[in-house]
């Protein structure tokens, strides 16, 4: 038994047999240079900035309704734009790596790992991206609204990008198999039909509108931008926890069949 210890590191450490973290560190120190880093630190600022002098030209912003106003806006832009980012981090990864990864896939090492990292590290970065949107947001929340308006805002965020994971992976596989047109193309679509169908009984079937069902009880709008009716139905939060779940639960029945994908594809 005492030997098994030194068996197990030397194993551990044999470079044929990177462990997850290890291969999603390489993943993220690729991806910290071109598109995707200045897609995660601008996007935030293009959503934050520009809205919020738009929002103050407004009526409702002239009638002292600024920060109503301006995080609502933001709320339905971020809820839309979702699944497109999911696109182009998944297309523009894919479209980096097309020769490299047909070198890492000749290696000993289980190919879904490789998936799974990308996935892994992709999701890193749109979280970063929207801790930013946070963060460019609180502080003006606090000046026109008070501190109670930080919950509201990181919630009205993070919980839509949570609800994004199943988009990541759907885009992540498309991108894997069939390339940067593709993927660009099912994000465009994403947005397109979950604006439209976030707010309606039906918002289940696509989800990539996921993100902006979540947007609907959180920012108290509809999917248009329009503020709900006081005591409307989509105002109910409830639905939230459901969409999030549901989200996670298919990223992870979408990365199960990736995975098994990737490991019996042909090189």
């Amino acid at each position: 038994m005492a030997a098994a210890a030194p068996d197990a590191r030397v194993r551990a450490l044999r470079r044929d047999d990177p462990s997850l973290p290890t291969v999603t560190a390489v993943e993220l120190t690729r991806l910290r240079r071109g598109f995707p880093l200045w897609f995660t630190l601008g996007l935030p600022c293009a959503l934050a900035l520009p809205l919020g002098l738009i929002s103050l030209g407004s009526p409702e912003g002239q009638a002292g309704q600024l920060w109503g106003v301006w995080s609502g806006v933001v709320a339905m832009f971020w809820g839309v734009s979702l699944p497109m980012v999911s696109a182009l981090y998944t297309s523009m990864a894919a479209r980096q790596d097309e020769g490299a990864r047909a070198v890492l896939y000749g290696y000993a090492v289980p190919r879904h790992r490789f998936l799974l990292s990308r996935f892994t590290a992709l999701s890193l970065l749109g979280g970063c991206q929207a801790v930013l949107l946070v963060a460019l947001l609180a502080p003006m929340g606090v000046l026109l609204e008070g501190p109670h308006a930080i919950g509201a805002t990181a919630m009205s965020v993070l919980l839509p990008w949570a609800a994004s994971l199943a988009s990541l992976a759907l885009c992540l596989l498309i991108a894997e198999e069939w390339g940067f047109a593709p993927t660009v193309c099912l994000g465009v679509l994403g947005s397109m039909f979950g604006a439209l169908l976030a707010d309606k009984s039906v918002w289940w079937i696509v989800p990539l509108g996921w993100p902006m069902t979540t947007v609907v009880p959180l920012a108290d709008i509809y999917a248009s931008g329009v503020p709900l009716p006081e005591g409307h139905p989509l105002a109910d939060a409830g639905i939230v926890p459901i969409v999030i779940a549901m989200s996670v639960g298919g990223a992870a029945a979408l990365l199960a069949v990736g995975g098994r994908r990737v490991n019996r594809k042909e090189l």
